[in-house]
């Protein structure tokens, strides 16, 4: 009986260890997975980010199939694997919400493929270690719940274990996944481009067992893969690979220390105060002082290089070509970046996930292993200890930085997240119950402009028109319209003229989506078939002037009198009667001119892009014209017209039957007063 007690005690001594360790993995593996898809509509989004919802979008509901992906800062077209790869969960649900779920669903998979990168070629232990740094580091978690992926840790995890797999394992067919690999890394950003030295590196380290048929496989798939790419560049007189070429062999570049310290500051949660924006002050008020944590992990890591660099030379054959292989990961990418030509984001050392926390996990490891057997279980209770503050500091770390964005979203450090214009476009389309939406912000272009950009992909599958709310209302002929205006600023400068114009109207109802910092977007529903309302107040021509290209001004404001050095505002409502041509851009001006007609001042503007006009339109726009100081009392001429670009050729005024009679519209005169300074 005493016998079989002992024994069962036994068993549960070995097997409680495993089942503890098996508990800590599962909990690391969940939280990992937890943080970077929880709170989804928190998550940044910019314009690069709304950039590729657009894009994906057209893959999704269009059938578009791009073969160039987003721009870089170097000047090339990215490939587009990023736009198709965010095009499936779009397709399931057009929600920018189901983009960030489904890449921080990726990147939680990379902290579980992470731990079976480190069991597998060195054991548990280096597994959970470096999955637990990885799973709670706050630039790891931040950078995953991105919509633009840029570089996937999932696939870095696979280029390197494909490679471990082939020169260590003797696994031939696995250069085949390493190549794959590399293809998708490219394909996602060309950041990838940086694994594509460290792949040749072990080709040529390990020539004499480089397997033939795997290779020659291997290179047909990377090909094939980035084929499209090639041949729509060689057919348009290779600008990529010229731009590239400029790039490398550009004499502006200069040697910098920035990738290699963003590669230790991304092992911690190092100057990621910087997402407060303005406000990081009080962002760091509210954390404990532990920074001094980062500061070791950096140490760890730098040890983990000198460590590896010696496992490298005397270790086992397998230890050595183990680490010879992180060690290619970590440096080859950081050396190529720290030939920088203007500085450089720190997210662009992503590549560096997870190879760092496997370094650092051996680290761990090998030194707890070096220790004489009486001092382990202290080294153990030590290590749980510390492991505990870090994990509990980077947890502090990164629901301070949620916690942050919510409450102040317009700081300028991480942007406006994806909530509350996602609850403006929702609340929009709601109320327009399938009638058009028209957008009021600071710009019309949503390729370069970033709340343009934001709206066009949030009302990609609705009816909706961008305009330039500073400077133009659009009324389109329909009996129902919903406006977005904004972000509006507490004091609502941008946008107070229009939006005064628009309140005034007839059978208008306005409601407000509030930031808890104050911003707002503003949401106008107008409801009213004819339009009468929006010329209240204007000069109304008799016969109103008619342009060549079918746009009519059936009215006009200009104020009688103003000072020198001030500003004078000029109201054109002006009616498309006829649609443009397709590719046609028309500018419109207002001119100040002086007695015999030479111009003093002027503006220039486009109330919205030509492209987005139709028949029907009433627009009223809002001209600024600049008062010279200098200019002497007396009457001057104001005067309107349009233009096209780029090519500069004036509009001109027509008659009933379409001859030319001006070449602009004369709007009356104004006096200027004497300067009473």
């Amino acid at each position: 009986m005493r016998e079989n007690r002992g024994e069962k005690k036994r068993i549960v001594e070995m097997l409680y260890p495993c089942r503890l360790s098996d508990l800590l993995i599962l909990i690391t593996l969940a939280l990992g997975l937890f943080l970077r898809t929880a709170w989804p509509t928190l998550a940044e989004f910019k314009l690069d980010e709304a950039t590729v919802v657009r894009r994906a979008m057209a893959i999704a509901w269009q059938g578009e199939l791009p073969v160039l992906g987003m721009g870089s800062s170097t000047g090339m077209a990215n490939l587009p694997l990023t736009l198709y790869l965010t095009a499936i969960p779009l397709r399931i649900w057009s929600d920018p919400v189901a983009a960030v779920v489904f890449i921080g669903l990726l990147n939680g998979l990379a902290v579980a493929a992470c731990y079976w990168l480190g069991e597998r070629f060195w054991n548990r232990s280096v597994g959970g270690i470096a999955a637990f740094l990885f799973a709670l580091n706050p630039w790891a978690v931040l950078l995953a719940r991105k919509i633009w992926p840029r570089i996937l840790p999932l696939v870095t995890v696979a280029l390197v274990a494909a490679l471990m797999a082939t020169f260590v394992r003797q696994r031939r067919w696995a250069l085949v996944g390493a190549f794959a690999a590399l293809a998708a890394l490219v394909g996602l950003q060309l950041e990838g481009i940086a694994f594509i030295p460290v792949l040749v590196l072990c080709l040529l380290l390990f020539w004499k067992e480089v397997p033939l048929r795997p290779l020659l496989v291997g290179i047909a798939v990377f090909t094939l893969a980035l084929a499209p790419y090639g041949i729509y560049d060689a057919l348009h007189g290779w600008p990529n690979l010229r731009t590239f070429w400029d790039f490398v062999h550009t004499e502006k570049s200069s040697f910098s220390w920035d990738a290699l310290r963003y590669a230790f500051i991304l092992t911690g949660s190092a100057e990621i105060h910087t997402m407060a924006g303005t406000r990081y002050e009080e962002y760091l008020g509210g954390l404990p002082r532990l920074g001094w944590l980062n500061t070791g992990m950096m140490g760890l890591l730098a040890l983990a290089l000198i460590y590896a660099i010696i496992r490298t030379l005397r270790g086992t054959q397998e230890e050595r070509r183990v680490f010879l292989i992180l060690l290619l990961g970590f440096a080859v990418p950081v050396a190529l970046r720290s030939r920088a030509v203007e500085p450089i984001p720190s997210h662009y050392l992503i590549v560096v996930y997870p190879t760092v926390f496997l370094l650092i996990a051996a680290l761990i490891d090998g030194g707890y292993r070096a220790l004489p057997l009486r001092y382990r279980p202290a080294a153990q209770v030590m290590g749980f200890l510390l492991a505990l503050l870090w994990g509990a500091w980077q947890l502090a770390v990164l629901g301070r930085l949620f916690w942050f964005m919510d409450r102040y979203p317009t700081t300028g450090g991480y942007g406006i997240p994806l909530k509350y214009p996602r609850q403006a476009a929702l609340e929009a389309r709601q109320i327009a119950q399938g009638a058009e939406i028209v957008v009021l912000s600071d710009g019309t272009e949503p390729a370069f402009e970033e709340r343009p950009a934001v709206f066009d992909a949030l009302l990609f599958r609705h009816p909706h028109r961008l305009v330039d709310g500073r400077m133009s209302l659009l009324v389109p002929d329909a009996p129902r319209v919903v406006y977005i205006v904004g972000p509006v600023s507490p004091k609502g400068d941008n946008f107070h003229p229009i939006e005064g114009r628009l309140r005034r109207m007839a059978s208008v109802r306005e409601t407000t989506v509030s930031m808890p910092d104050g911003w707002q977007y503003h949401l106008y529903l107008r409801e009213r078939a004819d339009r009468e309302d929006v010329l209240a107040g204007l000069t109304r021509p008799a016969d109103p002037p008619r342009w060549a290209n079918g746009i009519v001004l059936l009215g006009y404001d200009v104020p009688q009198t103003i000072a020198p050095g001030s500003t004078l505002e000029v109201w054109l409502a002006w009616w498309v009667q006829v649609g443009p041509p397709p590719g046609s851009d028309y500018h419109f001006f207002v001119h100040l001119l002086d007695g015999e007609g030479h111009l003093l001042s002027q503006h220039d503007g486009v109330p919205f892009p030509t492209s987005s006009w139709r028949a029907g339109d009433l627009v009223l726009s809002r001209f600024t014209v600049p008062i010279p100081s200098d200019l002497p009392p007396g009457p001057y001429p104001v005067r309107a017209g349009l233009y096209t670009y780029p090519d500069i050729q004036g509009v001109p005024v027509v008659d009933a039957i379409g001859h030319p009679i001006e070449s602009a519209v004369l709007l009356g005169t104004i006096t200027v007063r004497q300067d009473q300074g």
